[in-house]
Parts: C-alpha cells; sequence; structure tokens
C-alpha cells in the first residue's frame, strides 16, 4: 500500500468512526476521504498567512461543508459537526 492509499485509508477509518460516533455528516468515506486528504495537503494554496493546525481544521471543515451543503453559509448547527469531522479526519492523517 502506498503512502497515499494508507492515509485516504486512515481518513476513511476516522469518517467511518466519527458516523458510529453519531456524527450525521460522515458518510460516505470511500468518497470524501481522497478529498479530505487533498484539501488538507493543499490547504496553504487557500490559506493566507500562518497555515497553523487549528487554521488548516477550519479550512477542510469549509472544504467539507462546500462537498455536502447546497448553500455553505446556512448550515447553522451542523458547522459543529464538521469541525469535529475535519479534527478527526485531521487526527488520523497527520
Amino acid at each position: 500500500m502506498s503512502a497515499d492509499q494508507s492515509t485516504i485509508a486512515a481518513a476513511e477509518k476516522a469518517i467511518r468512526a466519527a458516523w458510529e460516533d453519531g456524527c450525521p455528516v460522515a458518510g460516505h468515506p470511500e468518497e470524501l476521504a481522497p478529498l479530505a486528504v487533498r484539501r488538507w495537503r493543499s490547504a496553504e494554496h487557500r490559506i493566507k498567512g500562518e497555515t497553523d493546525r487549528e487554521s488548516r481544521i477550519r479550512d477542510l471543515a469549509k472544504g467539507l461543508m462546500q462537498i455536502h451543503e447546497d448553500d455553505p453559509g446556512h448550515v447553522g448547527p451542523l458547522k459543529e459537526d464538521y469541525r469535529y469531522l475535519a479534527q478527526r479526519i485531521a487526527e488520523a492523517i497527520e
């Protein structure tokens, strides 16, 4: 298994675990994991200034919202679920 495949597999596992823990936005790990890994790796291109861990988690959560939501500006309480999922993915792939 290549490094990319193992990173994606770790992200899939984190997404499944988040789903099992009751996170309502953690579905479709096979589709979501590669997108999340790509977003995590390319954060420097979107984040101005420092690219610390918290900034990257916020950026990943924003990307997850854009993938799932028709209008990411109106996610309301789900915003915290996306942040939780982003944290779980970050922990798994770091």
